[in-house]
Formats: C-alpha cells, structure tokens, sequence
C-alpha cells in the first residue's frame, strides 16, 4: 500500500512538466511558423516541408550518439548547455533569412532538439515514482502534446498578423523560461546509479547495436511513427491549407479542438491501458484519425475544422503514449531505454518523411487532398496493428518464462 501512496506531484516533477510544456510549445511554433515564412518566399510546399525534415533529420542522426552523451556528462549540465546552445540557433534567424542559411539553421536546431528531448524524457523518467510509473508517463506526455498542439496554434494565429521575426522573439522568450526551470531541475542522479548496479554485469560486453535496436518493439514504433507523418502535416501545412479553403488564420482552431479531445482523453487513456490492454485504444484510435483527415481535407467550415481537430486529437492522444506504454511491456528492464531510443528515432523519421513526402504531395494536389490521402495512414496503422499484434502475442506466448 505505501507504494500506491508515493507522491507524483513533487517540485521536481511539476519543473520537469513546466520546462517541457514551454519547451515543446515553442518546438512547434517554430517547426509551424517557419514553413509559413518559407512559403511566403518561394511558394513552394516542398522546400517549406524541407525545413522540418531537415531537422528531422539532423535529430535523427545525433540521436544515435545522444544516448552515448547522455552517460558521460552531468544531465543537469547538459540539459543548461543544449538550452543555451538552442536559444543561439534562434538568434541565429535574425542574422540571414537565405533558403540556404535557413536550412543550416534548421540542421542545428535538429541536434539541439535531439539533445532536449532525450534528456527531458530521460530525467522524468527517473524523477517518477515507479509504482507510479506508467500515471508519471501518461500526464508528462500530455504536458509534451499540449506544447505540440499550441505551438502551431500560436504560431499561425500570431503569423496572420506579425512578423516572423517577432515571433522568434516570442521563442527566445519561451525558451529563456525553460533554461530557468533547468537551473532547479535534479536529474535523479541516486536513482540512476542504483539501477546502474541492477544491471548485469555481462551487459557491458554486449555489442552496442544490441542497445539501439530491438526487435520485439519494431510494431509498435512502426505504428508511432506512421502516426507522426500524419501529425507532420497538420503542423507543416495548416496555415497554407487556411488560405486554400479560405477560412485563412482561424484554422488554427483545429489544435484547439484537437488539444481538447486530447486532454480530455490522455486524463483516462492510461488507467484504460492499466486495466484492459492496448486493443481497446489503438483500434478506434486509427479509425478516429482516418475519419479526422479525411473530413480535413474536404472541411470548408469551422464546424468541419473542429469536427476533424477532436477527431483527429483522439488518434494524437492514444496512439503515441499507448505504443510506447506497450512497447515498455513488451521488453526486459534492461532493455526499456532501447525501446525508448527507438520511439524516438521512428518518431524522427516519421517526421521527416511525413514533412517532405506530404509537401511533395501537395504541389500536385493541394493541401486539403494531401490532408486526405494521408487518412491512408490511420488505416495502415489499423492493418498492420490487426495482424501483427496478434503475431507479437502469439510469439510472446510461445517464450519461456523466465
């Protein structure tokens, strides 16, 4: 019982969800607003796509030596250092607006959102109690999809009226709060080196790969990251798409109404997991996002608008932490920060291929077709969760136990 009663709610864990709600926001309204800007200078939606590939990119590529950072240097240290060094990157837009140097830029924020996020996730990790581990995850991501879902809200609303530079300054502005909140943060330096001595001994001989890559959590980052390809599109394209059915900046209702359904659903969502699985949410999650971008792409009303943003804010709010709550299950302790590795790096690359291929798609297209077609996502992920589900648990059955 005195497990159940461990404190969530600390100073510690109230900083680490403050750093990341303000951090992620001003993520988002950057990833939203610079492909606003570039669209404005070119008129092309593939090079406005580019900018979060590039980043996408970027952060994929360091990710692969993050894990390796992360071990050697002091957490609180570094989490100051790559605040620091991501405010730089946005001072950095103010000395050129070039596509060329833009692209650079992005390319150093990349390593920068790399750096953050692996480390906001991994010390909240450690400052959660774990006999409340999986209410810790579920509430912290919804301080990381809240950020993500008004960033793009602020950034198209504030760039239907202001400048692109002032809103970099709105940024630097947000992110100078989080490089505050750093200062105070603990990174749970006592706990790590406890579960540093849990660890077998013979881990340290196992070949590196065997730490980036496992595959009994391949399905449920494919799901993830097929998900974040369709979230790339709302966040890349909203604002052009506003202009093209002719409700123009009030299409940033859309993340109000998917912050909402959002909320609403990750308050219950964990304890559904808990207690009956993950079928139950990741089937009528897939079909509640289908259906949300499908209507998106033919929506010409804010009524449609909204309908569409609480449609698809069912799918944002489930199949993310819910994937990556069952990936959790589905591999030995020792293995939990691989599985983690690999959300992240899917996540990436479902960010990066979704802003460029949906960009592409909507030269020839237009964005409400893209919006469209890409509901062909959802129903992929419903496919492949129906079939290989079924596989996992079957292989599972057949392991021994140990």
């Amino acid at each position: 019982m005195g497990k159940i009663t461990a404190k969530l709610w600390t100073n510690q864990y109230v900083i680490i969800v403050l750093l990341s709600l303000v951090m992620f926001c001003a993520f988002y309204m950057i990833t939203a607003g610079f492909p606003i800007f570039v669209e404005t200078i070119t008129d092309n939606p593939a090079i406005a796509g580019t900018m979060t590939t590039t980043l996408m990119l970027s952060s994929l590529i360091t990710r692969f030596f993050a894990s390796v950072i992360i071990q050697k240097v002091s957490r609180k240290l570094l989490l100051i250092i790559s605040l620091v060094y991501f405010l730089g990157t946005i001072g950095l837009t103010f000395v050129n607006d070039s596509i060329g140097f833009l692209i650079f830029i992005r390319a150093l924020q990349g390593i920068g959102f790399c750096m953050l996020t692996t480390l906001v996730f991994t010390i909240s990790s450690n400052i959660v109690p774990k006999s409340r581990l999986g209410e810790g995850l579920v509430f912290f991501a919804m301080s990381t999809s809240v950020g993500t879902t008004i960033g793009p809200l602020i950034a198209i609303s504030y760039l239907a009226n202001y400048s692109f530079r002032s809103m970099m300054l709105v940024t630097l502005g947000l992110m100078t709060i989080s490089l505050v909140c750093s200062f105070f943060t603990k990174t749970g330096g006592e706990k790590e080196k406890e579960k540093d001595k849990e660890l077998p001994q013979k881990d340290d001989d196992e070949p590196f790969y065997k730490y980036m890559f496992d595959r009994r959590v391949l399905l449920p980052c494919i799901l993830v990251s097929l998900n974040y390809m369709t979230i790339a599109g709302t966040v890349n394209f909203m604002g052009p798409f506003g202009k093209e059915n002719g409700v123009g900046g009030s299409i940033s209702q859309f993340f109000i109404a998917q912050g909402i359904a959002m909320v609403i659903l990750r308050s219950f969502s964990g304890k559904i997991f808990d207690r009956f699985g993950h079928r139950i949410l990741i089937i009528p999650a897939a079909i509640s996002g289908a259906a949300g971008l499908i209507l998106l792409g033919f929506s010409a009303s804010m009524l449609t608008v909204w309908i569409s943003g609480a449609l698809f804010g069912i799918a944002f709010a489930i199949i993310h932490p819910i994937g990556q709550a069952w990936a959790l299950t589905l591999v030995p302790p020792e293995k939990k920060a691989t599985a983690n590795s690999m959300l992240l790096i899917f996540i990436d690359s479902g960010l990066a291929i979704g802003s460029v291929g949906l960009g592409f798609l909507a030269t020839y297209v237009g964005y409400g077709m893209t919006y469209s077609y890409s509901g062909a996502l959802m129903i992929i992920i419903l496919i492949l969760y129906l079939f290989g589900s079924k596989k996992l648990e079957q292989h599972k059955d057949t392991q021994p136990q140990p």
